[in-house]
């Protein structure tokens, strides 16, 4: 059925909402990396506030990728048929816009790409991370607080690791 605009705006319901998601509870679990758009690619402007650079201008490009947890505990703790995670990469690219190589650069990146058995010499694009896996991860919850002072707790993949 199609959404109706105006058929919602009339609707009644007599039940609150829920405010919080359910997140994925802590373990390790069977992974596949899910379909990704442009979307998952962020550029942020910042200025340094510390170090050599303070007070300059810089940038940084973050990759949200999308990930499919295969468990059926998780399934039906969270009454989703496809539970999802996101795995979050840092990218670093040299001055011309390419991805670099080398120590400590780009190393979220790399253990995705190792988890599904893509780390390896030769042609690769990210594009080719769509569907790859199964791959281990683990999850862990973070805590937090909001700008206004209330504390939150998210799901993160603190490790990926191939299947074995």
């Amino acid at each position: 059925m199609a959404f109706n605009a105006e058929d919602f705006m009339n609707m009644t319901i007599d039940q609150p909402l829920e405010i919080e998601r359910t997140l994925v509870p802590p373990g390790e679990y069977k992974m596949f990396v899910a379909d990704f758009t442009s979307d998952a690619f962020e550029t942020f402007e910042f200025e340094y506030k510390r170090g050599p650079n303070a007070g300059q201008q810089g940038s940084m490009t973050k990759f949200t990728c999308p990930v499919t947890i295969d468990d059926d505990h998780v399934k039906a703790e969270l009454q989703m048929d496809t539970p999802r995670i996101f795995y979050q990469c840092t990218l670093d690219f040299d001055d011309h816009g390419n991805l670099e190589f080398g120590k400590n650069r780009n190393i979220a990146l790399g253990q995705l790409r190792h988890a599904v058995g893509q780390n390896a010499p030769g042609p690769w694009n990210i594009a080719m991370l769509r569907g790859a896996g199964p791959f281990m991860g683990k999850v862990e919850h973070r805590s937090g607080k909001r700008k206004d002072g209330t504390p939150f707790k998210v799901a993160e993949i603190t490790r990926l690791a191939p299947m074995r």
